[in-house]
């Protein structure tokens, strides 16, 4: 008879008793409760939930109107009109002031393991028109300043005027706009959320909500079955028949905007986890050779990877866009596998009988990394690589990876808007931190050509044109093996029957998607 007070109340919200908290499992645990601490997935899919981007984006990553409004009223302004009805979380009105002082602080945060410089790099001013108006000048036409900022985050500047990161993860400091409060973050074990009851958007469905990590496939799933998580995310791929088959069950599954490629260490002379196959030092980097390069990349049978390790749910690439993203060549094939080719060109670069390479990797952040390692190193070892892997948890491997400690490493990309001028500029463009651009490029590849192609594509306005110059810049990446794509992951997602879950191209699990099934 005590349930009964809270079964009346959950019946008068129209909602079963157990939707006043969504519980959710998720693979891989923040760094960091700060917005501006780190450009990686698991950091931005919880920015998602307490801070609001200035620009939003729609289910197909294009820019749209949110927190702001925003026009270009000249070829080189970019004007954002805050709406009247947002608030923070603590009641206050975000202001133009509270734009421009995250703007400034987004690329300064220290220690960032993957800073957010790319949008720095395009603003020569900051200008406050009043109130509620501010304008970006860049330098010279550039439509990737929308794009770009589909990912700053805005936080508020009396309360964060002196925050440190410390600051914005025991919660001091994290007060942005966004549809869920913070309240408490446990690092490794769960962060609760509370609805904003003051969000100015679509309320979630939800009271609060707990966000757990559970690294471990199996106990994700075990989660959900034992109906201890509503929602989980990344279900392996051979996993998701027999989820299929359970009516307590429901799947949710979209093709992703994630890439996942190897990154190779063309900077440093030696590569620290390169030698001769005795372990003695090579006398210079092999990986700098792009005939090394393009050995490694068709020594990989990409389709065996996505029928064997994924269940067929990816779909192999040979290039950093995705299909319907503009930028996107679909006459640039997937590398075909040849050994025997793989073979003569390591011969032909003076390595006939290969040396010895570690592969690093993340152990809980893609679907099945670790395995996808494994056998990357077992097609290397038949072209005649000593072959290893090193797998890491996620939060160690980014921060090695930040720092550029790998001669080869498996890492992913998820694209955040419909045009692959801003994933190409960080992951692919030579490093140039005061123009915001290579800050992602963690194997130092530097392309002349590259760069000068997609330096005219950056200010290109015309659709068309911007297409073809992309397209361009995608094959001479693809010539050089600057990085070796090798498949997008479809987004997978499990939650209990009586739910439904929104899942989209962009690949963040979010509590505000998670809603009761009507």
């Amino acid at each position: 008879m005590r349930r009964l007070p809270l079964l009346l109340a959950a019946l008068a919200f129209g909602l079963p008793a157990m939707a006043q908290e969504a519980r959710i499992a998720i693979q891989t645990e923040t760094s960091s409760i700060d917005p501006h601490f780190a450009l990686v997935g698991a950091n931005q899919a919880v920015a998602r939930h307490m801070f609001e981007a200035l620009v939003a984006s729609d289910r197909d990553l294009k820019p749209v109107a949110g927190l702001t409004e925003f026009s270009n009223p000249e070829p080189d302004v970019w004007e954002f009109r805050i709406r009247p009805d947002a608030r923070f979380h603590d009641g206050s009105p975000v202001t133009a002031e509270d734009v421009r002082f995250s703007l400034e602080r987004m690329p300064k945060v220290p220690n960032s393991p993957a800073p957010f410089i790319r949008l720095a790099g395009s603003v020569s001013a900051i200008e406050i028109v009043d109130a509620r108006t501010i304008r970006l000048r860049s330098r010279g036409p550039d439509p990737s300043i929308p794009l770009n900022a589909m990912t700053a985050w805005i936080v508020s500047a009396r309360v964060a005027a002196d925050a440190t990161t410390a600051d914005f993860n025991s919660g001091r400091a994290a007060v942005g706009s966004g549809p869920w409060r913070f309240v408490e973050w446990q690092r490794g074990q769960a962060l609760r959320l509370a609805r904003h009851d003051g969000y100015w958007g679509e309320k979630p469905a939800f009271a609060t909500a707990t966000i757990r990590p559970v690294a471990n496939d199996a106990a994700r799933m075990a989660a959900l079955l034992a109906g201890d998580a509503d929602l989980i995310e990344a279900v392996p791929p051979g996993e998701i028949a027999r989820l299929r088959a359970r009516p307590e069950v429901r799947v949710t599954s979209s093709p992703s905007s994630r890439m996942i490629y190897l990154g190779l260490d063309q900077a440093n002379d030696p590569s620290p986890y390169v030698t001769a196959r005795d372990g003695s030092a090579l006398p210079a980097n092999p990986l700098k050779d792009v005939r090394v390069r393009q050995a490694l990349s068709i020594a990989i049978n990409r389709a065996a990877i996505v029928d064997r390790v994924l269940s067929g749910a990816a779909r192999p690439t040979g290039q950093l866009a995705v299909q319907g993203q503009l930028g996107f060549d679909p006459s640039l094939p997937v590398p075909d596998f040849d050994a025997a080719a793989a073979r003569r060109l390591l011969a032909e670069a003076g390595f006939p009988q290969g040396f010895r390479i570690t592969l690093h990797s993340p152990n809980n952040r893609y679907v099945e990394d670790d395995k996808t390692a494994q056998a990357v190193a077992q097609f290397w070892a038949r072209i005649g690589l000593d072959a290893r892997v090193e797998v890491m948890p996620s939060n160690m491997f980014f921060t090695r990876a930040g720092r550029r400690e790998f001669s080869a490493f498996l890492i992913g990309f998820g694209h955040t808007t419909g045009d692959a001028w801003l994933g190409m500029s960080q992951v692919l463009h030579s490093f140039d931190r005061d123009r915001g651009l290579g800050g992602l490029n963690r194997g130092r590849y530097a392309s002349a050509e590259f760069d000068a192609v997609m330096g005219e594509a950056r200010t290109v306005v015309d659709v068309a044109r911007r297409d073809a110059l992309l397209r361009q810049a995608q094959q001479i990446a693809a010539r050089d093996a600057g990085i070796i794509p090798l498949h997008f992951p479809d987004n997978v997602w499990a939650h209990r029957a009586e739910f439904t879950y929104s899942g989209g191209v962009e690949e963040s699990t979010l509590a505000h998607h998670l809603t009761p099934a009507r």
